[in-house]
């Protein structure tokens, strides 16, 4: 019994022995099979025909026999090709839509739907039938009529929109948001008074005449039968108040207007250029409609364009394209328009008014013309006098006024070392340019800034707060004087003597001044 028993164990262990090999082998076939059913898929993937991209126009005709059985076709477009292809039985003919995109096997079958295409050319939309068909335009003007997709059936599509069109140029796809304009056109309420702004009392007046007063006396100009004047054009070299006097004048026809704040619209000029045709007199008729509109409720509205010149140039001046050829006679358009407008007022600078067109300079336009010079001694001091104060620290017994009289006698010092560097003009006549004859607004304040940068960095260095004094101003103005000299030197001298109105005229020439 005991050797019965023994032999019994030891089958017991020999069968515990082959189930498990058993288990082993099972999961080991198992695991065959799959990796050969994954190399029999790639394998039928890799040797299987290539699928074909197609555009889906519309379900041809579909009908389902006794059986049960689709058998529908429907209209797609592949590359140029515009075919009628059959729809598998599996995708269902009900489903397909305009614009879509679907795959068609190697026997030209419909096999699968898929979204639609985000990516392809984008037109203009020039009109709007009421069929839902669409008149679209490239950027060469080139019109073609295209039927809508399936996603835009309930879109609302206006003139002006853009849209993503197919391949073929059949169907509009996409509806393409609107560009941020935003950027482009700046609506605030500035900060700037004529308190801030030194120096140009005389343009002031004349520009408080022409802009602020008609708006503030209404009444008074109903009873003179005198309309305000359309546009203001400030002109004159660069960085001397022009967009700072704009600023001020929507400033103060904020605070005293009683219809409510005035709006400040400023225009980015340069950024309005835009190499897509029609495009940029899109931008203009944008402008203008949002200043008509902010003007419907008795708002004054001033347009200021900085840098006109780049946008409203003469026309035929145009260096690789004319594009002001069809950006003036816009701006014209709308400009006349503002005519039978209240409360909209265009205001320009620029720096080269010789450059602008003269259409929009005449009389009915831009009637008012004001110069924005250079300051000379006696208008610097008083814009030295807004950057330097006496709560300012300085040096101790010596106040802001003896500080600016110092600092404006450096400046406009007519000596050597003030001398610039010589220019010849067309006639060969040479002059002298010192500093005082290329001096600006911008340019006092930076000497300004100069001085107390220097006395923040000895603030830094000693632990206690550094005077302004005469030494700090007069090392500021020679550093001002050297990056002035050396940027003249390496600039055009034709260009420089444009853009800077220098008196000898055109420069054809510079050179150092005599060391």
């Amino acid at each position: 019994m005991e050797q019965q028993g023994e032999t019994m164990q030891s089958l017991s262990e020999a069968n515990d022995q082959l189930m498990a090999k058993n288990h082993a082998l099972a999961k080991a076939l198992t695991r065959a099979t799959k990796e050969l059913a994954k190399a029999k898929a790639q394998l039928n993937q890799l040797a299987g025909p290539p699928l074909t991209f197609a555009t889906m126009v519309r379900v041809h005709a579909a009908n389902t026999d006794e059986q049960g059985v689709q058998h529908a076709s429907a209209e797609v477009i592949s590359g140029a090709r515009r075919m009628i292809v059959p729809v598998a039985a599996s995708v269902p003919a009900s489903r397909l839509e305009a614009g879509r995109t679907v795959l068609l096997n190697e026997n030209m079958v419909i096999v699968s739907q898929h979204d639609t295409d985000t990516l392809g050319a984008v037109r203009a939309v020039k009109q709007v039938f009421d069929d839902g068909r669409l008149l679209v335009t490239d950027s060469g003007g080139n019109a073609t009529l295209v039927r809508r997709a399936g996603i835009l059936a309930k879109e609302s599509i206006n003139t002006g929109d853009r849209v993503g069109v197919d391949s073929s140029i059949r169907l509009a796809l996409t509806l393409i948001p609107a560009e941020d304009d935003a950027e482009l056109v700046l609506e605030e309420t500035p900060d700037v008074t004529f308190d801030d702004i030194g120096g140009l009392d005389e343009q002031i007046e004349r520009i408080r005449d022409a802009v602020q007063m008609p708006f503030l006396h209404r009444e008074l100009f109903e009873r003179y039968d005198l309309k305000p004047p359309k546009g203001v054009l400030l002109y004159g070299p660069p960085g001397n108040g022009k967009t700072l006097i704009a600023k001020a004048v929507a400033n103060a026809l904020a605070e005293g207007c009683g219809a409510g704040s005035g709006v400040f619209l400023s225009v980015k000029g340069p950024e309005l250029l835009n190499k897509f045709v029609g495009e940029s007199e899109r931008l203009i008729r944008m402008i203008f409609k949002r200043a008509r509109e902010r003007a419907a409720d008795g708002r004054p509205v001033i347009v200021f364009i900085d840098e006109m010149d780049s946008l409203l140039r003469t026309r035929g001046s145009g260096v690789s394209s004319d594009v002001e050829t069809t950006i003036v006679p816009q701006f014209l358009s709308e400009l006349d328009g503002v005519e039978s407008l209240d409360n909209v007022m265009v205001i320009g600078a620029s720096n080269r008014i010789d450059m602008i067109d003269p259409a929009v300079l005449r009389p009915g336009r831009l009637d008012v013309k004001i110069r924005v010079d250079r300051p000379k001694a006696r208008q610097a001091g008083q814009i030295i006098r807004h950057y330097l104060t006496d709560d300012l620290p300085l040096t101790p017994g010596i106040e802001a006024k003896a500080l600016t009289s110092v600092l404006v006698a450096d400046i406009y010092a007519i000596s050597e070392h003030r001398h610039l560097c010589d220019v010849c003009d067309e006639h060969g006549q040479w002059s002298p340019v010192y500093l005082a004859d290329v001096v600006s607004g911008a340019v006092l304040k930076n000497v300004v800034d100069r001085a107390k940068t220097k006395a923040v960095k000895i603030s830094i260095e000693s632990a206690e707060p550094a005077a302004i004094g005469v030494d700090l101003l007069a090392k500021a103005v020679q550093e001002e004087f050297e990056e002035t000299r050396d940027a003249i030197l390496d600039a055009d001298p034709v260009q420089w003597s444009r853009i800077n109105g220098f008196d000898a005229g055109h420069v054809t020439r510079i050179r150092p001044a005599a060391q």
